[in-house]
């Protein structure tokens, strides 16, 4: 696992996801890595079907959820992630956690940072987790952060 060269921090632009974000910056720091913020566009609910009326308007949704990202991680990176640090910031679409463990995979990240809120019982049954399926699927390591709330 060491050195540490590349680490990459999920986010969805919650405050718990800037927990997350703060660890790994402080890690890349440390080890003086690369920090690859991450956000990931789910696809929108298969309800909207070809024969549904508002199918019609799916790709300029997809549009505009894509354009929005590309600015929550633009200012997300310029109000927290230090010039001092070597980073960047990548948008990918599909299932987040496919979409991290699938990343990390290919550029071969060395840790992946990620906060989870700690959720159990029927939250955790009805929504999964996340950080659950990422930690699952992934074959980098995986640091999860805990909800401060839950400390």
């Amino acid at each position: 696992m060491l050195p540490i060269k590349k680490i990459i921090s999920p986010t969805d632009f919650s405050e718990l996801s800037d927990v997350g974000l703060k660890a790994a910056i402080e890690l890349a720091e440390h080890f003086s890595a690369e920090l690859l913020v991450v956000y990931v566009v789910a696809p929108l609910s298969a309800a909207a079907t070809s024969a549904a009326p508002a199918a019609h308007y799916l790709p300029e949704v997809m549009e505009s959820i894509r354009n929005n990202a590309e600015t929550s991680l633009k200012e997300m990176m310029e109000k927290k992630v230090p010039d001092t640090l070597r980073s960047k910031s990548i948008l990918l679409e599909g299932s987040p956690p496919d979409e991290i463990a699938e990343y990390a995979k290919e550029i071969e990240a060395d840790l992946i940072v990620i906060a989870t809120h700690g959720q159990s019982g029927w939250k955790r049954f009805m929504f999964g987790s996340v950080t659950e399926k990422v930690m699952r699927l992934s074959k980098s390591p995986v640091l999860i952060i805990g909800s401060p709330e839950n400390s």
